[in-house]
């Protein structure tokens, strides 16, 4: 037996993120500098993909709005 009925349903059961909820790229490259300015330089940072940092700041527990 399903969960919910389809043609029944008329609220969704998985809301979609918001693209204006997601952190920018300021704000991960703000939050990265701030943990560890010597390993995350300006140079480092200016390499990085934007996954790059969204990784970086996951690994190190950082809290960036949107993540």
């Amino acid at each position: 037996m399903p969960d919910f009925f389809i043609s029944g349903d008329t609220l969704p059961k998985q809301v979609f993120n918001d693209v204006d909820t997601a952190p920018t790229i300021a704000n991960l490259k703000a939050a990265l500098t701030t943990f560890q300015a010597s390993t995350f330089t300006t140079a480092r940072l200016a390499t990085m993909t934007y996954n790059d940092l969204i990784y970086a700041c996951r690994v190190n527990s950082l809290a960036v709005a949107g993540l």
